[in-house]
């Protein structure tokens, strides 16, 4: 092999361990970390106020660059932490509670759920800790099924924005 075959074989064994060690990286970063189990005592990463003596569904962030989930007393709450432009861009994963898994004032048992594929039932009749909560569910079916006991409104993940968490509480303060 003369100089030059030998640099040019170099050259590409070299490219070719870049291009894998990228795509390593890309796959450790796809792998989702598993929801944590909130714990008695623990405050709302929005509101302060203790997670677990209150009713609803709760919701979990996971951020870029931080090792530890940012825990919500609420959907709610999680959602006007997550909807905020300083945060949006940082979160890598986001979890709500499976409305179906479990009762409304039981939802610590309640299986997480990816929020991004979740659906919402806004504008029902129950609360959760800061008062209206928007009801997660894995399944459309599931939810259907709130709304003719509870009310509402289907919403996807996409569609909830700052206006919707403005109306919840507008909601709140005339019932």
């Amino acid at each position: 092999m003369n100089k030059l075959t030998h640099i040019i074989t170099l050259v590409g064994i070299f490219s070719l361990a870049l291009i894998s060690g990228c795509k390593q990286q890309e796959q450790q970063a796809v792998v989702a970390p598993d929801p944590v189990i909130i714990q008695n005592g623990e405050e709302c990463d929005l509101c302060g106020m203790y997670i677990n003596r209150f009713p609803g569904p709760k919701g979990q962030v996971f951020e870029r660059g931080l090792t530890h989930a940012k825990r919500f007393c609420s959907t709610r709450d999680m959602f006007a932490y997550a909807l905020q432009p300083e945060h949006q861009h940082r979160i890598e994963h986001i979890y709500v509670h499976d409305v179906a898994t479990a009762a409304w004032d039981e939802q610590g048992k309640a299986k997480y759920i990816d929020a991004r594929t979740a659906f919402f039932v806004s504008g029902h009749k129950l609360n959760g800790a800061m008062g209206p909560a928007l009801a997660s569910f894995s399944k459309r079916a599931d939810a259907e099924s709130f709304i003719v006991q509870q009310g509402g409104d289907i919403l996807t993940f996409d569609q909830i924005d700052i206006e919707v968490l403005s109306q919840m509480s507008h909601q709140a303060m005339h019932n």
